[in-house]
């Protein structure tokens, strides 16, 4: 999970030589993340008194020195690093220098990876879930919790085969509310605790690469990626996947409730 630590602090509270030690024992913690493979990027700003606030109303620009709050505290530098968890990203934080004297401020960034390498044919959906990555991982190893939550509302399940384990096969017969019975084919193509790659061998033929990211201990991100093999089978099933998927997130959080007693 990646995580921008933003240094807040009060300018006139460091002397030139107080500066220098922090930028010095910055520099060292930088090189010290970076050998550990959890540094990405780092930088001090200049001074409050050097920035340019730039606002853009009815096409209109509007241009004034300085920054736009006026606040004890000013933006002053930055870290962006690559952890397991906000509960490391806050160890990392409390060993800054400037958090001895201001505030860092821990944000997690959207992984926009998704956007970037999506084609026409990529169809991707995504949720927050207050459960662990041991806790969803679960839900989609055990086929007595898979079977509940799989597929749209109102549906429900009859698994004939389920060997999960990479090159695996997953067959089954989903039962629509109006009593449509749908064969199901699937292929594990591969499995972890992070992704699960599911190849849907009958028409429509996608894969479905399912990525479950820790956030923090008790959070998990789902991301729910298909990638149909054109777009126009992908634009048909767009509109009626897109309410499904949200269907069967709420079902899998309502699984996840009912068989946990507390987020953990």
């Amino acid at each position: 999970m990646k995580y921008m630590l933003l240094i807040y602090g009060d300018e006139q509270c460091y002397s030139d030589a107080e500066r220098e030690a922090c930028m010095i024992e910055s520099n060292r913690i930088c090189q010290k993340l970076e050998s550990a493979g959890k540094f990405i990027a780092a930088a001090p700003l200049h001074s409050v008194t050097t920035a340019t606030s730039l606002r853009v109303r009815s096409g209109k620009r509007m241009i004034t020195d300085g920054p736009f709050a006026e606040t004890t505290e000013q933006l002053g530098g930055y870290y962006v690093i690559d952890v397991a968890d906000l509960d490391e990203a806050i160890d990392i934080a409390s060993q800054l220098p400037p958090a001895q004297k201001g505030t860092v401020e821990i944000r997690p960034i959207f992984d926009i990876s998704h956007i970037q390498e999506q084609s026409q044919c990529d169809m991707v959906h995504q949720r927050d879930l207050p459960y662990s990555q041991e806790i969803v991982f679960a839900a989609f190893s055990d086929p007595e919790q898979l079977k509940q939550w799989w597929g749209p509302k109102d549906f429900t399940n009859s698994f004939h085969e389920f060997d999960f384990r990479s090159g695996g096969h997953w067959k089954l017969t989903m039962h629509g509310p109006n009593g449509t019975d749908y064969p199901n084919h699937n292929v594990f193509r591969s499995i972890s605790p992070e992704q699960i790659v599911i190849e849907h061998l009958p028409d429509p033929h996608f894969i479905l690469t399912v990525t479950l990211t820790s956030v923090s201990a008790n959070q998990t991100r789902l991301l729910w990626h298909s990638r149909f093999d054109n777009a126009t089978i992908r634009d048909r099933l767009l509109p009626m996947c897109q309410e499904a998927n949200e269907q069967l997130f709420d079902r899998l959080e309502a699984v996840l409730a009912a068989n946990t007693s507390s987020p953990s």
